[in-house]
């Protein structure tokens, strides 16, 4: 599965933006602050569109704790409830879309109780007395699938409630990956593909960087490579990022057949390390069937990107590059193809 189209509208600071002919891997650049986490955000939350607590998960990556219902308004364009967040997608030959409301309740501020309502279109509501108080008491997920059929589910940070709707089984799988937290279950991982021997494709993929490695193996909470040598060494000893490498393949093999998005995907590593990731990754996604959304700062990384690709898959065509760009209040993701990307490297331009 894989996502070829995206369109975002009334989401943090995007009030609408499309973004076309994604393919297996897709690098989204652009200056600080013009939206390329937000578009990751956005695209977890709809791949998880049934799970109400991604909304909250998505603000503690950003290291948000929200403590009220009030608080959910970071995810409204110009933290305003009047319009839904809407988020739409394709895959493969499938849609799907979310749609994100508040949930407003009315109070008498005499009495603190609640007031009757009368609902009304778009599940807007009105109150049955003219002396009332407005709150907010969470927010509605509601959302389809390919199939057009609805359902929604609701998350209250007030009531300290969570409701799923249990008529939907999601069949995707998508995993976010930041700088704080990409580092912090690949032990976990690690040992449950030890077990399961799970381990041999990505120390396939690990071979044709490391000629000499033999195995991967966890002591403790150590891990260690086997490089021929008459002991295991510690992982870092091969190279500056390796970790950071192995957690991102990691991730990959547990999300087989589904997409992996990763912000900053060249943090923490040094830029003579860019070409190892990319080579991985290429090698990885192909072999797993996932598809990669990430975003950089680095002109190195761009390079080393699509240097790799053309060392790897010379007439290929499965890479794209999008750069954000925001001009008076609308945002435009600018595509760049194989072919453009490829040029504008060899020429220098500035693809970022």
């Amino acid at each position: 599965m894989k996502y070829i189209s995206i369109n975002i509208d009334n989401f943090r600071g995007i009030k609408k933006i499309e973004i076309e002919d994604l393919k297996r891997i897709n690098v989204l650049v652009g200056r600080n602050n013009c939206g390329k986490t937000t578009i990751l955000e956005s695209i977890f939350l709809l791949s998880g569109m049934s799970n109400p607590q991604l909304p909250v998960n998505i603000h503690n990556f950003r290291d948000l704790i929200l403590s009220e219902d009030k608080d959910f308004n970071f995810m409204f364009h110009n933290m305003d409830f009047t319009f839904p967040v809407k988020i739409n997608g394709q895959i493969d030959n499938r849609k799907r879309s979310l749609s994100i409301n508040p949930i407003f309740v009315d109070y008498n501020p005499k009495t603190s109780e609640k007031i009757k309502q009368t609902e009304i279109s778009n599940n807007e509501t009105v109150s049955s007395s003219t002396d009332f108080v407005r709150l907010i008491e969470g927010i509605r997920l509601e959302f389809k699938n390919y199939q057009n059929k609805n359902f929604n589910s609701q998350i209250s940070i007030k009531e300290g409630k969570i409701r799923v709707d249990g008529k939907y089984k999601e069949e995707l799988k998508c995993s976010f990956l930041n700088p704080k937290t990409i580092l912090q279950t690949d032990v976990k991982s690690m040992e449950n593909l030890i077990v399961q021997k799970k381990m041999n494709p990505i120390i396939k993929i690990l071979k044709q960087i490391e000629l000499n490695l033999l195995d991967i193996r966890m002591v403790g909470s150590t891990l260690y490579v086997d490089i021929g040598q008459n002991k295991l060494l510690p992982l870092n000893i091969m190279g500056d990022g390796m970790r950071r490498i192995l957690s991102i393949l990691i991730a990959i093999q547990n999300m087989e057949n589904g997409i992996i998005l990763i912000d900053e995907i060249e943090n923490g590593l040094h830029y003579t390390s860019l070409s190892i990731l990319w080579k991985a990754l290429l090698l990885a996604t192909k072999e797993f069937n996932v598809q990669i959304i990430t975003t950089t700062h680095s002109y190195e990384c761009i390079e080393a990107f699509s240097k790799s690709y053309m060392e790897e898959e010379p007439e290929g065509d499965d890479i794209r590059l999008y750069r954000i760009d925001k001009r008076e209040n609308t945002h435009y993701a600018y595509k760049l193809t194989t072919k453009s990307i490829i040029a504008g490297i060899e020429k220098e331009f500035e693809v970022r």
